[in-house]
């Protein structure tokens, strides 16, 4: 049987490895005559899991640094930058720090998307006892006494905040949130690149958000849940990477030992860890261009192997140009994707012994830049008070949110498409659990909206009843993970600062599930001020009443456990949109 098994990489090998005569302003630094600088031009947009855009976060690229703007974009011009290649870093309250690795051309200007994951609310512990923090998806992390310390090395005796998350190996939005990309250097010196089994993303702070640390020669045991797809291909032994922000690499760091459905770790720092075999790799390369021979622009581009179901993805500069690394002599698929993710190109390829670049690449059509402003004003039904709320906007792929704290909203939307998508809008109040009507613009004209009451009915939802008081998000999507043993379906209830998060891990469609169900809420603010909760089976119960291709509708009942600790009854229903 084909080995199932996602190993996503987007790792950009160096472009001067793949591509001849460009024409580079560059320099050598005085600490390393090895490190050749280019010039080069980097935008970029930061979103968070939902694919909502985040303003104001701090994105640092070498000794260069910005901000995100409203919807999140951001933009280096002429910045000097590594010719093999850097890493660009996005930083704010409430999200592990963002990391995306790119390569850098003197002719053209690279493209980043930056996905942060939410840290939700800590677990709050007392350094001076042992602890141990375990999560329902498995993850376990014990914390000895007395090892967890200020940044210049003074022991911390208050509460500690512990940030932990398991960064699932088969889960699709794995290279988006994912540190870098997956190159190392083992322990012997040896460039490498990585087939992943399991990450962990750790933190500590102090209750006021104070970075804290490991004391020197500390190790943490830690447990990494090993996805029940990988357990039978799982090594019993593999290498323990940590992620080297200085390296823009992960570098080896210990073990990792599998017993059971886990592997045991030892880890000595906040930061990324993970576990993974090193494998050999080629460059492949190629320059795409549209259908009228210009360049095609900040294009995802999937590289698939067919053989052991690898992924590798990354994304065209300016001048349509990538160079990613693959599995050697293996057959390959490559897919191309514009931003609405209509696929643009498909061909299966290889297998390759050594570097190789493609034939130029035309595509069918021509990507079009298009840019549109969306403004208007949102009050009550039937007064002018301002509701809590969102404004969602939904196009083929994409479902994005913009909270607001006014009447007025004001975004700015930019698609790089085939052709102009039909985009939906609605603005959802969270104190009165309704909507406004759904605008459609089928043009790149931009759009007033003028005054918008919430007056309409929400047509999906995902609700929520903890202790006697419920909460409710929407809109709603879903995904069917493909070529899993099983069809994962995942339901999620949006809100403008958090989510519900619901896993069937073997759907079946209408019918009960006790097994293999997996429910979390994740709030990031006060707005609406749900509980962070976690729970799986057997302690929640599913019931799916109807799936006619239009809506999954059902109920939940169970308990589930809040970020103090505390065993919470829950319940809710939910009605999610599954047409487009």
């Amino acid at each position: 049987m084909k080995q199932i098994s996602f190993y996503l990489l987007f790792l950009l090998i160096s472009l001067s490895a793949c591509r001849k005569d460009l024409d580079e302003f560059t320099s050598e630094t005085d600490e390393d005559p090895s490190i050749v600088l280019i010039e080069s031009t980097i935008r970029g947009k930061v979103i968070d899991e939902n694919g909502t855009p985040i303003p104001n976060a701090f994105i640092s690229v070498g000794t260069n640094f910005t901000t995100s703007n409203q919807d999140g974009s951001f933009l280096f011009t002429k910045t000097e930058v590594k010719k093999t290649g850097d890493i660009v870093i996005a930083k704010i309250d409430g999200y592990f720090k963002g990391v995306a690795h790119s390569n850098f051309a003197a002719d053209g200007s690279a493209y980043v998307e930056i996905k942060m994951m939410n840290q939700g609310n800590p677990d709050v512990i007392s350094p001076t006892l042992e602890q141990v923090i375990s999560k329902p998806n498995g993850l376990k992390i014990t914390i000895p006494p007395n090892v967890i310390t200020t940044q210049n090395g003074n022991a911390f005796t208050g509460n500690v905040g512990v940030y932990a998350r398991w960064i699932d190996p088969t889960d699709d939005d794995l290279g988006a949130i994912m540190p870098g990309a997956l190159n190392a250097t083992d322990e012997n010196g040896d460039e490498k690149v990585l087939a992943t089994y399991g990450m962990l993303a750790f933190d500590l702070k102090t209750e006021s958000g104070v970075q804290l640390q490991l004391k020197p020669n500390t190790k943490l045991d830690v447990e990494i849940p090993i996805p029940s797809e990988l357990i039978n291909d799982a090594p019993a032994e593999i290498p323990l990477w940590e992620y080297n922000l200085e390296d823009a690499k992960w570098l080896e760091n210990g073990a990792c030992i599998k017993e059971g459905e886990v592997y045991l770790i030892e880890i000595s720092d906040v930061g990324y860890w993970n576990c993974d075999v090193p494998l050999e790799s080629i460059c492949l390369s190629a320059q795409v261009f549209n259908a009228d021979s210009s360049f095609a622009p900040y294009l995802n581009v999937i590289v698939e192997d067919l053989t052991d179901n690898f992924i590798y993805w990354g994304f065209t500069d300016s001048t349509g140009y990538f160079c990613g690394s693959v599995p050697q002599g293996a057959p390959l698929k490559i897919t191309i994707k514009d931003h609405c993710d209509n696929i643009v190109y498909m061909e299966e390829i290889g297998p390759y012994s050594e570097d190789f670049q493609l034939e130029d690449i035309y595509i069918d059509d021509n990507i079009s830049t298009y840019s549109i402003n969306v403004m208007g004003r949102i009050h009550h039904c039937f007064t002018t008070d301002i509701p809590q709320g969102h404004l969602a906007v939904r196009y083929p792929g994409t479902l994005e949110i913009y909270p607001f704290t006014d009447a007025d909203f004001n975004i700015n939307l930019s698609l790089e498409c085939i052709d102009f998508p039909e985009i939906e809008l609605n603005v959802y109040s969270t104190s009165q659990y309704e909507s406004t009507i759904t605008t459609t613009i089928n043009t790149d004209a931009d759009v007033d909206l003028g005054d918008q009451p919430t007056c309409e009915a929400l047509i999906d939802s995902f609700a929520l009843i903890v202790d006697g008081f419920q909460f409710m998000t929407s809109p709603t999507q879903y995904y069917l993970k493909p070529n899993q043993t099983t069809d994962w379906m995942i339901f999620e209830g949006l809100s403008g600062a958090g989510k519900f998060t619901l896993e069937l891990r073997d759907y079946q469609g209408t019918g009960q599930y006790t097994q293999n169900v997996f429910f979390k809420s994740e709030n990031a603010a006060l707005q609406p001020d749900f509980y962070n909760l976690d729970t799986a089976s057997p302690d929640i119960t599913v019931n799916i009443t109807l799936d006619d291709g239009m809506f999954i509708v059902g109920n939940y009942s169970g308990t589930a456990i809040d970020d103090n600790s505390i065993t919470r009854d829950i319940s809710g229903d939910f009605k999610i949109k599954k047409a487009p």
